[in-house]
């Protein structure tokens, strides 16, 4: 039967009224309805007849005018044009409308916390006891949450609330914490006991199927909201962590209450994606993987949802100091997606598709913005996770995951090739990464050698390189995505892509050492580095690109042995799959996996140096920093005037060595050249000064030409003697000291 409508309950009424308005009643009118019944439809009122026919003769006397019309039971009801508003609550009933008891009107205090704190840990606690203590706990997270949020542009109505004095409130730091630390300590194992639940562990607790739920339900509900917003207002990490434990025990009742699933799980992923505690980020993903796993069907899809769109909202940006978080965020996220295959199929079918519409329109319309919309972190962090996600699920019994290999492989690919300039060698780096760890996850061979041998084509390794400033020493290819112009003409760049190119190349030929088909695969790149061996002509390039053509050689060398020693048949599957096993066995032991080894661990070791931002000191053997030799300060006072003397000299000496062996012109050299001519000339004025002088001594000293010339022509050659000599000297040397004394300090 169908239920009556407003429509219908008007037309009855308009009915009655024409019919008292006729002088008819109701009864009358419908024995009249029934008379003319008979004459519009007679079988059915002959089926009427035969079946029930007290419906056609009912008794006229009862007649319902006995019943006043005006009796508000026979009356329809009518809804009022304005509805009245609720009263507010008093300050003695709580949210649902119950009283308060004497015991929760009255402030709380540090007593009142430890009485209940000593009913709780009783054998069988009551729910009076439970009520209180959450009701207390909900009034401090209030009365904290409403002092450190309060709105300025709230309503009269609201500000006339806050204004009111909370019946029971918590102001006192102590009681706050005393509650606090009773709900974590006391409370759950005591609503255990009141639910008659043995603990045996968290993930098999279902309290819904006690009968005293039905008590503690509301209760509950009503914990895990305040509790939740006592999460989001702590910023300490170590009372953080705490909440965050306490958070794990109480799962179970939230995958049974569904209202407070929401508001938990968007504080927890908060906490996840953007903590700066490693722990609290650790905690918080135990807890979202723990109502993952218990809750799959419902939780699944929405929070891998929420949490994959974190992931890329923290990746927008990449350094050092944020790259191990994206990391701790991708495996995180590859450790629930591998929960279910079904739902990460449809999320990852999903999620690439709209990477390919960004790809696909920056390849139609190359655009700066199209361009920048897939040249940026967050398109490549979001492609090496669906790598890791699908490469761990490859080998899943559901095979929905391989599906999207080729896809995935496509977007890599048309990335690298969307702007192949030298620009972008840090992100076509970044994509051959992928592939590689696509080729080591899965079985699926992926061609990446020719997009390494491409940057011996783009770039000159023999042209010369600008600059070698001290700034852009060292390119840290992991944490860029393009290179500025500085940096692309300074000599650490070539040198960073020779290394770039050597780890990645042995990267990828590691995986395949063992495989039949290595010198194939290894001819192109063999040609291409003995041309570039004949080509260029910095040694540093040739001899790295050398010694990975020897490693490649003797690899070659080593299967192609292994190969005619068998005698192998393509044809034969079997042989063939025996013979890729015994080989992969014996890989560990060719030349080229060994030299990757060794590689590997110094790179490594570089990497966490780098990150660590330690300076790169030479140990050389020694355990500790060498010492440095600091000359010894002699003080004034206690040394000779003699010494001080000598050691003046010498220092002048030593500066004046110094200066000699400075070849550059200085400044102010012309200003010494000019004192110096100037010096020179006085000196040679004086010498020639005392040359005339000394001729006019010998002149009065010695005989006349005329006389000498006869004395020598006689043979008698005057000399002077010892004593006229040593006379001569001593003049000489008197004038220059007297010299001496007449100079000051202003002619130095």
């Amino acid at each position: 039967m169908k239920p009556r409508t407003t429509k219908s309950i008007k037309k009855d009424i308009k009915k009655n009224k024409k019919a008292k308005e006729n002088g008819i009643s109701a009864s009358e009118q419908h024995k009249k309805d029934l008379a003319d019944l008979a004459k519009v439809d007679p079988e059915f009122y002959k089926f009427l007849k035969k079946e029930d026919a007290g419906l056609l003769h009912f008794n006229i006397d009862e007649d319902d005018e006995s019943i006043p019309d005006d009796d508000p039971e026979q009356q329809i009801h009518q809804l009022p044009e304005q509805l009245a508003e609720m009263e507010p609550l008093s300050d003695d009933e709580d949210e649902d409308g119950e009283p308060l008891s004497k015991e929760e009107q009255q402030q709380v205090t540090t007593e009142t916390i430890e009485k209940w704190s000593s009913q709780l840990q009783k054998n069988q606690p009551t729910l009076n006891t439970i009520r209180h203590v959450i009701r207390a706990f909900g009034l401090a997270v209030q009365s904290a949450y409403g002092g450190a949020n309060a709105s300025v542009d709230a309503d009269e109505k609201t500000k006339k609330k806050k204004k009111k004095q909370l019946t029971g409130a918590i102001d006192d730091p102590e009681s706050f914490n005393a509650i606090v630390r009773v709900c974590l300590k006391q409370l759950l194992p005591a609503i255990y006991r009141f639910l008659r639940i043995k603990i045996v562990t968290t993930s098999k607790l279902k309290p819904e199927t006690s009968s005293n739920w039905k008590y503690i339900e509301n209760i509950m509900k009503k914990y895990l909201l305040h509790f939740t917003r006592l999460i989001s207002m702590i910023n300490v990490p170590s009372t953080l962590n705490t909440l965050l434990r306490h958070v794990r025990s109480l799962i179970p009742f939230v995958i049974v209450l569904p209202n407070t699933r929401q508001a938990l799980v968007k504080e927890l992923i908060h906490i996840w994606s953007t903590s700066s505690d490693e722990r609290s980020r650790v905690i918080s993903f135990v807890c979202l993987f723990h109502l993952i796993r218990e809750h799959r069907k419902e939780m699944m899809g929405v929070v891998l949802r929420k949490m994959y769109l974190d992931y890329l909202k923290n990746c927008k940006f990449t350094s050092p100091t944020t790259l191990p978080l994206i990391n701790f965020m991708q495996r995180s996220l590859v450790e629930l997606y591998s929960l279910d295959p079904t739902v990460t199929y449809q999320h990852g079918f999903v999620f690439l598709r709209q990477l390919a519409v960004y790809l696909r329109t920056a390849t139609q319309n190359k655009k700066q913005e199209n361009i920048q919309s897939v040249y940026n972190w967050q398109f490549i962090h979001a492609l090496g996770l669906w790598t890791n996600v699908i490469g761990i699920l490859y080998d899943n019994k559901e095979k929905l995951i391989q599906q999207l290999v080729h896809p995935l492989t496509e977007l890599i690919i048309g990335t690298i090739r969307l702007v192949p300039t030298a620009r972008y060698y840090p992100l076509r780096f970044h994509c051959i990464r992928l592939l590689i760890k696509l080729t080591q996850l899965t079985p699926v061979f992926v061609s990446v050698l020719p997009f390494l041998l491409e940057m011996f084509d783009i770039t000159d390794f023999n042209k010369r390189h600008k600059t070698a400033s001290l700034k852009a020493q060292y390119i840290n290819f992991d944490t860029a995505l393009k290179l500025t112009k500085l940096q692309m003409d300074d000599r650490a760049y070539k040198d960073g892509l020779m290394d770039q190119f050597y780890e990645l190349a042995m990267l990828y030929l590691v995986n395949y050492a063992h495989h039949v088909t290595f010198p194939e695969l290894v001819y192109p790149l063999i040609l291409k580095c003995k041309k570039f061996i004949k080509v260029c002509k910095v040694q540093n390039f040739v001899k790295v690109i050398r010694g990975l053509l020897e490693k490649v050689q003797e690899n070659v060398n080593l299967i192609e042995e292994r190969r005619q020693k068998t005698g192998l048949n393509v044809k034969d599957t079997k042989q063939m799959d025996n013979w890729l096993e015994k080989s992969r066995q014996e890989s560990t032991s060719s030349p080229l996996v060994v030299h990757f080894q060794r590689y590997k661990s110094l790179r490594q070791r570089e990497v966490l140096e780098d990150i660590a931002q330690k300076e790169k000191i030479p140990t050389l053997g020694r355990t500790s920093l060498p010492d440095l030799i600091r000359p010894e300060r002699q003080v004034a006072g206690k040394q000779n005037f003699k010494s001080m003397i000598e050691k003046e000299f010498n220092d002048n000496e030593d500066e004046e060595e110094e200066l000699f062996q400075i070849k550059t012109k200085r400044k102010h050299d012309d200003i010494d050249e000019e004192q110096e001519e100037q010096e020179e000339e006085e000196e040679e004025e004086e010498e020639e000064e005392e040359e005339e002088e000394e001729e006019e001594e010998d002149v009065s000293t010695s005989p006349p030409p005329k006389k000498r010339k006869a004395n020598m022509a006689n043979g008698d050659s005057s000399t002077p003697t010892t004593d006229e000599f040593l006379s001569i000297v001593k003049k000489k040397f008197d004038r220059r000291k007297d010299r001496v004394k007449t100079l000051s300090v202003d002619d130095f």
